[in-house]
């Protein structure tokens, strides 16, 4: 059995306080969806599992998420409580986050979301490369849209010359578009648009993932994405071809650098159909069969 943390178990640490107050407030964020994606995909290959156990009682720790939960499973380890210790996706950003915890030698695999975050990774802690591994979380399948509603804008960027051009070139074919401002939405409110969006224009600077992105090849609706190759992040800068949609392929959509190439995609967008690749290659199920040989 696979015991797995998203945070502290403690009720004298803030983390423990902060995922209760998420509850409360039913705030959806990435690390919700990362873990979601987990237990649906353990479930569906009837894999047991607990879940933020006080005290786990398995050989192997999965630590998703939770600096807190993090350092009480590197103390468990040394205690020789658990064998085998696997931290990530979600724990920090960079390999010299939080005292450089991610160094300590108690932990046998790092999970990171991407090969752009792996390589970035590896550039900035060498010594950690045998360790890192790349896994990136699934999504449900779903039903196809429709296409027959109105077309999507999902403003993670904020750039008002990308949103007005994205704008017009919605608008000159005579449809309204539905704009999401990213932090400013519902998870339901979101999937409800997709599920008749005939095409989804996503604007970002950058993506560890993207599993907006893949929510929305789940219901069938291609994405096209401003071009963006550069990540910044305090004093760290990185370089990739598609940093804002990793796991963007000919199949799912396209990438556009001006208003002339977003239009003609979105001229041909009945031409693709994302739905098949995902649900192969990026559905729950894909993404614990990925994941399982690191267990």
């Amino acid at each position: 059995m696979l015991t797995i943390y998203t945070h502290s178990t403690n009720p004298t640490h803030k983390e423990f306080w902060k995922s209760i107050i998420q509850k409360v407030v039913r705030r959806y964020s990435g690390p919700h969806a990362v873990r979601d994606s987990l237990l649906r995909g353990l479930k569906e290959n009837q894999i047991e599992y607990e879940l933020n156990p006080t005290k786990s009682n398995d050989d192997t720790v999965l630590v998703l998420s939770g600096i807190e939960a993090l350092k009480n499973a590197i103390r468990a380890k040394k205690r020789g409580e658990i064998k085998k210790l696997i931290a990530g996706p979600n724990i920090t950003i960079t390999p010299n986050d939080s005292n450089n915890v991610m160094y300590e030698d108690a932990i046998d695999t790092i999970l990171v979301p991407s090969q752009w975050v792996a390589d970035f990774w590896k550039r900035e802690a060498a010594e950690l490369s045998e360790k890192i591994f790349v896994w990136a979380a699934g999504v449900a399948i779903k039903n196809p849209s429709s296409r027959a509603g109105t077309p999507v804008i999902y403003d993670k960027m904020r750039s008002k010359e990308l949103l007005t051009i994205a704008d017009k070139v919605v608008k000159s074919t005579g449809k309204t578009p539905t704009v999401f401002t990213y932090g400013t939405y519902s998870h339901s409110e979101y999937l409800r648009a997709l599920s008749d969006a005939p095409y989804l224009i996503y604007l970002a600077q950058s993506e560890s993932q993207g599993l907006s992105l893949q929510e929305a090849w789940a219901h069938n609706v291609p994405t096209f994405v401003n071009k963006s190759t550069k990540w910044t992040h305090k004093d760290y800068t990185f370089e990739a071809t598609q940093i804002n949609t990793p796991y963007l392929t000919d199949e799912l959509g396209g990438i556009f650098s001006n208003a002339h190439e977003l239009a003609s995609l979105v001229a041909d967008a009945k031409t693709f159909n994302p739905k098949h690749y995902c649900d192969k290659h990026l559905s729950d199920d894909a993404s614990i069969k990925t994941l399982l040989p690191l267990l």
